[in-house]
């Protein structure tokens, strides 16, 4: 998988930065569903079976499919994405998830909240 960033909508995804960004401000995610979401978007437009996820995801480890569906929701909550009309995931009931927005890698970076640098001292 390619670290360059992945950007759609008003989105970019920084793999290397593990970090979603919304208008330039990060937007809040656990690292599940960050990862999740990263899974999905380097495959737009492809049908990602349950069980491809779960091997990809949670390698090793059982894990009920519960658990895609709180991260999915998670996901839809931060991109203000709806399951009956949507416009970035779309779900194959029983059998996985489709990311259906147009993807790009970009090289572009991306802004970083960065910390102000202490105040200067007067000698």
């Amino acid at each position: 998988m390619s670290d360059l960033p992945l950007a759609f909508d008003r989105f970019r995804i920084d793999p290397a930065g593990g970090q979603l960004y919304g208008d330039s401000r990060p937007v809040p995610l656990t690292p599940k569903a960050l990862s999740l979401l990263e899974y999905l978007a380097a495959r737009p437009g492809r049908l990602v079976l349950k069980t491809e996820l779960l091997e990809a995801l949670w390698p090793g480890v059982f894990v009920a499919d519960g658990a895609l569906k709180v991260c999915i929701r998670e996901i839809r909550r931060a991109l203000g994405d709806d399951a009956q009309a949507p416009r970035f995931i779309e779900t194959a009931h029983r059998r996985g998830y489709r990311f259906i927005a147009d993807v790009v890698r970009s090289p572009v970076s991306i802004p970083h909240c960065r910390p102000r640098p202490p105040p200067r001292l007067c000698r």
